[in-house]
């Protein structure tokens, strides 16, 4: 292991709050991994709660490990170096499980760098008993896993706080009945083969894909008896029996030593893009009672908290929450709000805690655009959370689009600028206390057809004519002296693939970790055609790749909301 590594870990681990250090004594260890780097894994809010839930667990110790960050690859590289935990520096392949929590198509490819780089067998079926069992949870886990599906041993599929100590149960026990089964199948294969009956489990190995004539797909089929054709999600019936705030503070995450509380899972609007407000249905809401005790726990750790959920300003009982924060002497900051729910004694409340910047994500210049992709706010809307901000003082507004959107035409790209205009004609009124406005900026992202949500039909825009549309916002924007931030829509091509695609993007994703994450040369390397996946508009009919999961969506229902938004044959209202 390289010196200069191993003491970057040991200072990263001296200046965090809340660390977890075990005995590995007879105990299940588990590396949990978030394949990207170190600032970004710790701001995960899921990653923090499945660590906490994991050693709670008396027969389980929990360590972390992330990818490289960028500047340490070349000592990775030079020395040899495997990837390692945080909390006792062991190698990866040291571990008895190691679980993958994955959040963004974009990582898949570093899951499987993360295996080339511990000397892991990428590929599930060339593991053998001495190699350690290969999971993966996160959101992508139960939206679509395809891609990675032939590196897994077995995925989570839904939320995991109750499926975590089933999982290490299972392994305790397979491990009391001894290293070898019956068949000398060896602890690895009982482990897999124990978990494939539970709900939330999906074992990829234990199914066929067949492909019809065309490349689509004919059928998913069981290959044996006992492993059920549908793979329920695993849903948590009780939010409020689990605390979910984060425990661990660092100074190196993106939100810095800022506390993380979840208000609840879910979104009842029903965004036809959003694949969070789809696959975490029902909503549910935590109760303010069960807040308040973590509330407090809060304020003794931390001055500031982020407020999480998929859209916190619909919470039942915001203001009291609010109030409640305040009380307890705690800074509140929100990831984004709704302007048809912001009141003023939320816009109030925000400022006195400090709140700089306000987020609302209108997604489209124009409200025709808007009501076809079921966000429905006015301009009017906009206008008035524009008022609210002057009002109360807060200097800045960040405002979220998408372009590449189903019915989009440049007369809605071009109402983009058009609108932060307008808004800005509010935003640059002096405010109360005499001081001018910050600065409006525009996030501008590309739309990626998701799983699960009404547009997963609708193809990707072709990249070319996504570059020429941010040309045109960003135009229009220099003239306002206004900020864009966007990514690049070839970046978001990718996602695109790895959101919609089966098994054989696998192939692709390994060419990739080989090239150490080059995925334009691996694209060319592959030999397949990626627009089959990303621009090619899905048949009504026809069988997705994560058609073999139930996540508590049914696909007619998508069906009736992809026509509804006059993409299909009209249905009534």
């Amino acid at each position: 292991m390289s010196w200069k590594l191993k003491k970057k870990a040991q200072a990263l681990v001296a200046g965090e709050e809340g660390v977890v250090s075990k005995d590995w004594g007879g105990r299940v260890s588990v590396a949990l991994v978030y394949p990207n780097t170190y600032a970004v894994g710790m701001s995960n809010l899921g990653f923090q709660t499945i660590y906490e839930h994991l050693n709670a667990l008396p027969d389980a110790v929990c360590e972390r490990v992330f990818f490289p960050d960028p500047e340490d690859s070349d000592e990775y590289a030079r020395t040899g170096t495997e990837p390692f935990s945080l909390e006792s520096l062991r190698p990866l392949r040291d571990f008895d499980v190691v679980g993958f929590s994955v959040t963004y198509e974009g990582d898949y490819i570093n899951v499987l760098r993360l295996l080339r780089m511990a000397g892991i067998p990428a590929r599930a079926a060339d593991r053998g008993p001495g190699d350690p069992l290969v999971l993966m949870g996160g959101v992508c886990a139960f939206s679509n896993p395809e891609p990675l599906a032939p590196f897994m041993d077995a995925i989570a599929v839904g939320e995991g706080e109750e499926l975590v100590g089933e999982i290490i149960a299972a392994y305790g026990s397979c491990r009391a009945d001894g290293s070898e089964g019956p068949h000398g199948e060896g602890l690895r294969q009982r482990v897999i083969d124990r978990l494939k009956p539970l709900k939330g489990i999906y074992v990829p190995a234990a199914y066929d894909v067949r492909y019809d004539a065309d490349g689509t797909i004919d059928a998913v089929v069981p290959r044996e008896e006992g492993v059920p054709a549908l793979v329920v999600k695993r849903r948590l019936a009780d939010v409020n029996r689990f605390e979910t705030r984060s425990i661990l503070k660092t100074p190196k995450a993106e939100y810095g030593h800022m506390a993380l509380l979840e208000v609840g899972k879910g979104c009842g609007r029903g965004c036809r893009f959003c694949l969070e407000g789809q696959v975490y249905r029902p909503v549910r809401h935590r109760s303010l009672e069960s807040l308040r005790e973590s509330v407090a726990q809060i304020a003794k750790e931390s001055k500031r908290v982020g407020l999480v959920g998929a859209c916190v300003s619909d919470y039942p009982w915001i203001g009291d929450l609010m109030k409640m924060l305040e009380e307890y002497g705690v800074e509140v900051s929100i990831s984004s709000l709704r302007a048809d729910s912001l009141t003023e004694d939320l816009v109030a409340s925000l400022q006195r805690g400090g709140h700089r910047t306000l987020t609302m994500a209108p997604e489209a210049g124009t409200e025709r655009l808007r009501r076809v992709i079921r966000k429905v706010i006015t301009d009017e809307q906009l206008y008035a959370a524009c008022d609210l901000l002057r009002k109360y003082g807060i200097p800045n507004l960040k405002c979220y689009f998408m372009i590449g959107q189903p019915t989009e035409t440049m007369e809605d790209v071009e109402a983009i600028p058009d609108l932060a205009r307008r808004m800005l004609e509010r935003l640059r009124v002096p405010g109360p206390d005499g001081h001018p406005f910050g600065k409006l900026t525009l996030s501008v992202s590309s739309f990626v057809p998701k799983p699960w949500t009404p547009f997963q039909w609708a193809p990707f825009d072709e990249p070319r004519d996504l570059e020429t549309k941010l040309e045109a916002i960003k135009a229009g924007a220099r003239r306002l002296q206004v900020r864009v931030v966007h990514e690049n829509p070839r970046e978001a091509g990718l996602q695109a693939l790895l959101a919609r695609g089966d098994r054989r993007v696998g192939d692709f994703l390994e060419i990739a970790a080989r090239l150490d994450g080059d995925w334009r040369r691996a694209l060319r390397e592959w030999g397949a055609d990626p627009s089959f996946y990303t621009r090619r508009q899905r048949l009504e009919g026809e069988i997705m790749p994560w058609d073999h999961f139930d996540v508590g969506v049914k696909k007619a229902g998508l069906l009736r909301e992809w026509q509804r938004a006059g993409l299909g044959e009209a249905v009534p209202a």
